[in-house]
């Protein structure tokens, strides 16, 4: 299927399909997390042409890495092709970052190793909650934006939605007093609070920021001292140390699908400032990181890259406001202002019909369509559920027809793509997210 505008756009999908037609050995690739094996991917390569096999492999190992997140990689097979990818890892710069990024969120050395045992699969299966019982905050922590929500026994009695840009502040207070003035007013609207649930872009461990690009521009002392445990500190000096869960919002997302849309093996993905994902089956998490918004969807030599990884071709430079805001410029319909104005003016663009703003939401549709298709080779996906500002409007509903058309094209045709409503798309994540606490 061709692009309308971007032509430097190579289907990741259809690139390492075409790659592992041509391979002649077989390898597999696990990834290690806590000491378990929680994922293992089997590939091809060709034993003639390790150069050309070194870029597509490169590839998968980033996919697995943002994808279930780990302290290790194991890898078996060809022992001639694993020592070639052992001289590479240290001059190319996406691997190195990859693996670099690991030891920041885990806190250890990234290890890569040779085996030739059988990798026996130990799941780490997470439980949803979804208890909407009682008096609860749910706060959504945005690029663009903060949201929040008071609910009481699954009823919204006060939501909120106030743009700003975290991304360009350097003051961790700035992120503090932001956080605690939107849980307080929703605070102010409830008989007292039993209980806090957060929704939050960023790799979250124990309630924890273990990585968040939201405060990117802090110091990393700042970041270490008040920036990780933002979230906690808040909830103990102000909340009387009511029960927290932080989540990543893709999780959170999945979440919305898996319970308040009955949706089983299903892929969440929010379209915001980033790409946001999680991935929910049987009513369960897997534990996985999924931060497939730093997974290469574009295998072209000129891909944009990540702005925090380098990672050529990166979701989130894509499937987000990034991505229609560039295919709106490559049209020649461009604005001014932040990404949520520029957003909304092209959304405006769209609304009144113009054909060239409406023709970049059709790119924007193979896109979803290619990056589902190649989430796919990796995860059972029946369900996609849809949020974030990007889907506002008809430009969202153009998004998910060339989608399907696009997976239709490639015999893909057991996925069911869905959204919500304009109220749920905007503060659903907030809503979900006060349902992660339990209250004893």
């Amino acid at each position: 299927m061709k692009m309308n505008f971007d032509k430097n756009f190579i289907s990741s999908f259809e690139a390492l399909n075409n790659f592992e037609e041509k391979g002649d050995k077989n390898i597999e690739i696990a990834i290690l997390q806590n000491g378990n094996i929680l994922y293992s991917y089997k590939s091809k390569i060709i034993s003639s042409n390790f150069e050309t096999s070194f870029f597509y492999i490169k590839k998968i190992i980033i996919t697995l890495i943002f994808m279930v997140g780990g302290e290790a990689l194991l890898f078996k097979g060809s022992k001639e092709f694993f020592n070639y990818l052992i001289s590479k890892i240290d001059n190319d710069d996406e691997l190195s970052n990859s693996f670099k990024n690991m030891e920041v969120v885990f806190n250890k050395k990234f290890e890569v190793k040779y085996s030739e045992k059988e990798f026996v699969i130990k799941e780490n299966i997470i439980p949803l909650s979804g208890d909407f019982k009682g008096c609860r905050i749910g706060f959504d922590a945005g690029g663009s934006d903060r949201k929040v929500s008071a609910v009481i026994d699954g009823n919204v009695v006060f939501s909120e939605e106030i743009l700003r840009n975290p991304k360009e502040v350097s003051n961790w207070e700035y992120h503090y007093d932001g956080i605690l003035d939107s849980m307080k007013k929703a605070a102010s609207h409830l008989p007292h609070v039993d209980a806090i649930g957060v929704s939050t872009a960023g790799i979250v461990m124990n309630n924890e920021m273990a990585q968040a690009n939201l405060f990117i521009k802090v110091p990393l002392s700042d970041q270490i001292s008040h920036c990780r445990n933002i979230y906690k500190d808040i909830v103990k000096n102000e909340f009387n140390n009511v029960p927290l869960v932080v989540a990543n919002d893709g999780d959170v997302t999945a979440l919305s699908g898996a319970i308040h849309f009955n949706k089983n093996y299903i892929l969440g993905l929010a379209m915001g400032t980033s790409e946001a994902t999680g991935y929910s089956a049987n009513n369960s998490l897997n534990g996985w990181i999924n931060e497939l918004g730093k997974v290469p969807m574009n295998y072209d030599d000129n891909a944009s890259k990540h702005y925090a990884t380098q990672i050529s071709g990166a979701g989130s430079e894509y499937l987000s406001q990034k991505g229609v805001i560039k295919l709106s410029k490559m049209a020649g319909v461009s604005f001014e202002g932040t990404l949520a104005e520029q957003l909304v003016k092209i959304q405006e663009e769209a609304k009144n019909d113009n054909k060239k703003v409406l023709k970049a939401y059709e790119d924007m549709g193979i896109y979803l369509g290619s990056s589902l298709a190649y989430y796919n080779k990796f995860l059972r996906i029946e369900n996609v559920l849809l949020l974030g500002r990007v889907m506002t409007g008809i430009g969202g509903d153009l998004i998910i027809k060339k989608a399907n058309e696009y997976l239709k094209e490639n015999d893909i045709n057991s996925i069911n793509i869905f959204t919500a409503d304009e109220k749920f798309k905007r503060l659903g994540q907030s809503y979900m997210a006060a349902s992660l606490p339990k209250i004893l």
